[in-house]
């Protein structure tokens, strides 16, 4: 589980293909490299993966052909830069929202524009279905960003960025037409099924 407050940006040092899906080499500074241990999990742009191969400024992923298909992660090239949270401890603060690194869905960025300090995000996603878990004051999970939400319409929804948020995450390299990751809120799944068992 992780709380969606991102504490480092890494960058994608190599990728090597491994039988149709991926091995991903990042490079990250070396004072956080230091602090893993093999087997770790991370969110990486809000995708749950496991470090191994950690040595003093970088760490190595496996990506399965699942993650692919429903993430971003086809994407990845050389020198693409991530945000990095590592797993919550039951004695951290829990500053974010809970977040799972199960990602649901992508959504492209349809509006970029400065607000006063601060920045406005609008992300349309590709999948009506989870439409119905965002909603206006909610939390949502974007490329591991916890957010919540300002406004929102059928298909999409906008977001507020504070200075420190988009200077300490990949947001500042976002452009018009940039894909993301998109995790809903885990607690509006789970009530939505117990409704469901109900009926």
């Amino acid at each position: 589980m992780f709380t969606g407050l991102i504490q480092k940006i890494g960058t994608v040092e190599s990728i090597n293909s491994k039988h149709g899906d991926i091995q991903v080499i990042f490079s990250i500074e070396k004072n956080f490299a230091s602090s893993l241990t093999d087997g770790e999990s991370l969110s990486i742009n809000g995708v749950c993966l496991t470090a191994y191969n950690i040595k003093d400024n970088s760490f190595s992923v496996d990506i399965s052909n699942e993650t692919l298909d429903v993430t971003t992660f086809a994407q990845l090239n050389t020198g693409y830069k991530v945000n990095i949270e590592t797993a919550l401890s039951l004695s951290d603060k829990l500053g974010g929202h809970i977040v799972s690194g199960h990602v649901d869905c992508v959504a492209q960025v349809i509006e970029l524009h400065e607000d006063a300090r601060s920045y406005i995000l609008g992300f349309k996603i590709n999948n009506d279905y989870y439409s119905k878990y965002i909603v206006k004051k909610g939390s949502v999970c974007v490329d591991g960003v916890s957010l919540t939400v300002n406004e929102d319409a059928k298909s999409s929804f906008f977001v507020n960025i504070i200075p420190f948020t988009w200077d300490n995450t990949i947001m500042k390299h976002y452009n018009i037409g940039t894909m993301v990751n998109i995790e809903v809120d885990r607690i509006a799944l789970h009530i939505e099924k117990l409704f469901k068992n109900k009926d």
